[in-house]
């Protein structure tokens, strides 16, 4: 074809205009003038269109190449174009940060007004992430970046013309809150510091319409990350739930078996899973026997609400959830782990174990300030079940909770114990304090309880919480993202060993509406019919205040 004309296209540029729109189908009018937007299937073409011709990938043993996705990438982008949620469970080094951070400069260099936003563990892992990008964009043939938006590049942040943006930021800034963003991108979300936080801010987001792509290895159970992933598996939710194993990139059961060699059995099911069962249930290092803790058969509380000061239970749901109501003849203890009582920080947590037969029978948990959590919460539950052996974390603020306890002259009071000889001695410190030496020991003691079937638990939550109790290479323990369920559940545990004492032994009188209890409300100096009828009766036997009232007249 021969140009004549100056207003007419060169052969060149139609054949990169032609390029373009099979890299990036646009909508189009129809014949009565109503824009037609593309299929899944035409824009699916598009973008592999756009990696096989177009966009350049770091390879590590080939270097520069052109991306061919394969068949579980493919399967993926078709995911992400049909539903707006997904949640990829997948397994290490399958090219899946490749995949997504491709699809992030496709959606915003040729289709305008979308704004990316990337959500990383760390500083480091984002600009690493937002850097593949940069990549590929700088092996772009000139042609195609002229036809496209101008682009201005940060660190962890990508600016085109035509309003589009790609920004890859860590979880911890909290990028997405009040954000406006075609989608948001959470990789490795059950590695994140701040999940539960994140999700929070993610979620009204995606509610006017954004997108959210989830993905991660896994890191034991219990997590946000394993509990949407459960969900969605049930249909609970909105994601569309998708695994990759180990081979979904093409690796042999050679290499697998080599690498077994060289890795231990968590890591591997962590790293490369067979199947989502394994991934959760191996991966995470967990401290408690995850296959003991599965078997535990939970069942819903009775009543779930609050204590007032007359020790009258009021059921609205609240924080307090109870299993078995206070026996007359039932002995228990409290564990308590005090939080600061932020609105976004960690939560308080009291559990309520029966110490004839080591039944959880209540549990606390929620976010208040420490010295309430003492004196409105823990003073209440002890007096509502016969005077309880109460055990506070003494550690941070959890004097603060003691000395509220302690103002309120509530007894019996955990004090802790120094170790003489071979017995424990009181000593005159305030609460149960967990040290290097002390929490590796109360954790252990309870892993046995839970594992012999010693301690009956009713409680789902907990259980959760048990899960996500890990230990790192260095041995150090933790929850992710909170273990205060644990810490309370740990020192309640250890209460058990110390109520029998003497010391913690408070006399409250006959149980109430006895035959006895109803003597104390007739005679003045708390005398019971019991007495009466004993061997020894006392002689000195008070009036009745009946009578006492007769007389006066």
């Amino acid at each position: 074809m021969t140009v004549t004309s100056a207003d007419s296209y060169s052969f060149d540029e139609l054949l990169w205009e032609r390029e373009w729109r099979m890299c990036a189908p646009m909508p189009y009018k129809d014949a009565n003038g109503k824009i037609v937007k593309r299929t899944e299937e035409e824009l699916l073409r598009g973008f592999l269109y756009f990696c096989e011709n177009y966009w350049h990938i770091r390879h590590p043993s080939e270097g520069k190449i052109l991306f061919h996705p394969f068949e579980a990438q493919i399967e993926t982008v078709e995911s992400w174009l049909h539903t707006r949620y997904s949640l990829i469970l997948k397994a290490r080094q399958i090219g899946f940060s490749t995949l997504i951070s491709t699809y992030a400069f496709w959606l915003t260099f040729f289709y305008p007004d979308r704004s990316v936003v990337m959500l990383s563990r760390t500083e480091r892992e984002a600009i690493k992430l937002l850097g593949k990008a940069k990549y590929g964009w700088r092996f772009l043939p000139e042609w195609m970046k002229l036809r496209g938006p101008a682009i201005n590049m940060t660190q962890t942040k990508i600016e085109f013309t035509n309003e589009s943006t790609i920004e890859s930021l860590p979880s911890a800034s909290d990028p997405a809150r009040g954000e406006s963003a075609y989608l948001i991108v959470v990789d490795e979300l059950a590695f994140l510091p701040n999940s539960e936080d994140a999700w929070q801010a993610i979620e009204p987001v995606a509610d006017v319409g954004g997108r959210v792509i989830m993905l991660s290895t896994a890191n034991g159970e219990g997590n946000l990350f394993h509990r949407l992933w459960v969900e969605a598996e049930a249909g609970l939710n909105r994601f569309t739930p998708l695994f990759f194993p180990w081979s979904a990139n093409g690796r042999t059961q050679e290499w697998y078996d080599l690498k077994k060699l060289d890795m231990q059995e968590h890591t591997m099911a962590q790293e490369y899973p067979d199947n989502p069962d394994d991934a959760f249930l191996k991966s995470g290092r967990p401290v408690f026997n995850l296959e003991f803790l599965r078997a535990i058969e939970t069942s819903k509380p009775v009543a779930r609400g609050y204590l007032d000061d007359r020790l009258k239970f009021t059921e609205d749901g609240g924080a307090l959830r109870i299993w078995e109501w206070p026996k007359d003849d039932g002995k228990y203890v409290i564990g308590a782990d005090p939080s600061q009582g932020f609105e976004h920080g960690d939560y308080s947590s009291a559990h309520i174990i029966n110490a004839r037969n080591h039944e959880v029978v209540a549990h606390w948990h929620g976010r208040i300030d420490p010295d309430l959590f003492g004196s409105d919460v823990l003073v209440r539950l002890g007096k509502f079940y016969n005077h309880a052996l109460v055990g506070v974390e003494s550690n941070n603020h959890g004097l603060s909770t003691l000395k509220a306890i302690q103002r309120l002259r509530y007894r019996p009071l955990y004090y802790q114990r120094s170790p003489q000889y071979k017995k424990s001695i009181p000593t005159d410190i305030l609460g149960f304090r967990t040290t290097q030496v002390t929490k590796p020991l109360m954790i252990d003691e309870l892993n046995k309880a839970l594992r012999d079937g010693v301690m009956i638990l009713h409680d789902d939550e907990t259980i959760a919480e048990l899960r996500t109790f890990t230990r790192d290479d260095k041995g150090k323990m933790s929850g992710s993202p909170f273990d205060d369920r644990t810490i309370s559940l740990a020192i309640a545990n250890q209460m058990l060993k110390h109520v029998w004492l003497p010391e913690f032994q408070v006399d409250t009188g006959p149980p109430s509406g006895s035959i006895d209890w109803w003597s104390k409300q007739v005679y003045d100096d708390g005398i019971t019919l019991t007495s009466l009828t004993s061997k020894k009766p006392n002689w000195k036997i008070p009036v009745p205040i009946g009578k006492r009232y007769a007389r006066s007249r």
